[in-house]
């Protein structure tokens, strides 16, 4: 297993800390907020994007496993209106097309905000939807990786890991898998059989708590590294956490996660 850490954490004036910080604790990865990067239309920069990931190879070691609010600031719902889903269609083909350009292999598709629903029927439409993104995801060597959100995070689709496994199942395309969220899982009372049920698909890994509070030590991430290593996961486990105004916490949660999965 791969470590990493979202730049969600913590505010740009804290980038080189960090990056100077993961690269001695030999972290892996940076998992990105694109718009923390590039906080205007950051899929118009594939260019800059390439850059940004040779830099912090070169620079510490760091590869980009992950993006995340790959939909920031956007407001169409993929169940209001063809028209919408259009819109939201292509500009997820961007956010693609800038993984592609930064060698990113996975876009967790978490958006709650922008996938609910009024009526059951209204859910079909989110089959090909997904299905078009997949395959398009697929032809650029990437993935996107379906989160379940719990009510929460205020979304009334796709709440649980199971519900996420049974949409993956039925797309059916290998650019759309699992972001496997912790915090989903804690949040919802799921076990580590809900883990073995979406095994096959789990392409990334969140480790976080509900509400991205800051991590808390549990007995469950111990069940789960153990469950991981026994069946050959050699992916990215990524914490996320909120932004973050006390650093030297955040380093403690990435010590801890590397006490449990490294």
């Amino acid at each position: 297993m791969k470590l990493s850490v979202s730049n969600i954490a913590w505010t740009k004036e804290f980038d080189e800390e960090m990056y100077r910080f993961l690269a001695s604790e030999r972290i892996d990865g940076l998992e990105i907020a694109p718009t923390r990067i590039f906080p205007e239309a950051p899929y118009e920069k594939l260019e800059e994007a390439s850059l940004f990931a040779t830099k912090i190879k070169c620079d510490y070691g760091l590869v980009i496993p992950s993006m995340q609010s790959i939909w920031f600031g956007r407001s169409e719902n993929i169940f209001s209106s063809q028209e919408e889903r259009n819109v939201l269609s292509d500009y997820t083909k961007k956010a693609i097309d800038f993984a592609a350009a930064t060698g990113c292999e996975n876009l967790v598709f978490g958006c709650p905000r922008n996938r609910t629903f009024k009526e059951e029927s209204e859910k079909k439409a989110a089959i090909l939807f997904f299905e078009e993104l997949g395959e398009y995801a697929h032809s650029k060597n990437t993935v996107i990786s379906m989160e379940a959100n719990p009510p929460i995070y205020n979304t009334n689709y796709c709440n649980t890991t199971l519900e996420a496994v049974e949409l993956v199942r039925t797309v059916g395309s290998k650019g759309f898998l699992i972001n496997l969220d912790v915090g989903t899982m804690i949040q919802n009372g799921e076990d580590i059989h809900v883990v073995e049920a979406a095994r096959k698909w789990i392409h990334h890994v969140h480790i976080s708590e509900p509400g991205l509070a800051m991590i808390e030590k549990r007995p469950f991430h111990k069940e789960l590294a153990k469950y991981l290593r026994e069946t050959g996961y050699d992916r990215f486990i990524s914490l996320e956490v909120k932004t973050q105004e006390d650093i030297q916490t955040l380093k403690d949660a990435v010590h801890y996660m590397q006490e449990v999965f490294a």
